[in-house]
């Protein structure tokens, strides 16, 4: 009997097995643009329904609120800025491709309308284009624009 060299089938079948398993765990490791864009749209509907949560609670109970907008998380809480009180907050985290370029408390009146304020957010999704997130005066509402430059926005 004639011994070969080379792979037998079993071989063959575990080194490609081990391959593809590797593969695959690398191709879910890194997350791709469209999983990035949609981490950042979930985020925008997840602030949308807790900003609404949060202007309705003001209106309701008569206790204004805060959004404060950080460097990883969007919080909320009842109360005045630097004078909460206590009760539940809420925790939004940002996409790990989004930023705030400083943080921001909006204070929402206890009848639901926020105070005037300007967020800018940077995406790394959109490097050359910047979020304004505007918290407009009526009816507890704000606006997202995508704006090229920023730095003549009011945010103080």
């Amino acid at each position: 009997m004639v011994k070969r060299q080379g792979f037998t089938l079993i071989e063959t079948v575990a080194v490609l097995a081990i391959v593809a398993s590797v593969a695959v765990i690398a191709v879910h490791r890194f997350p791709t643009r469209q999983r990035q864009q949609n981490a950042e749209q979930a985020f925008w509907r997840e602030l949308q329904t807790m900003w609404q949560q949060q202007t309705l609670t003001a209106s309701v109970t008569g206790q204004p609120q805060v959004v404060s907008f950080r460097g990883t998380e969007v919080v909320t809480w009842g109360g005045k800025r630097g004078r909460p009180i206590s009760g539940p907050q809420w925790h939004l985290p940002l996409p790990a491709t989004l930023k705030t370029e400083r943080g921001r408390d909006i204070q929402i009146q206890k009848n639901g309308h926020p105070q005037l304020a300007v967020v800018i957010f940077k995406s790394q999704l959109q490097p050359k284009q910047k979020i304004k997130l505007n918290a407009l005066m009526g009816w507890g509402a704000y606006k997202v624009t995508h704006v090229k430059d920023a730095n003549g926005f009011f945010d103080d």
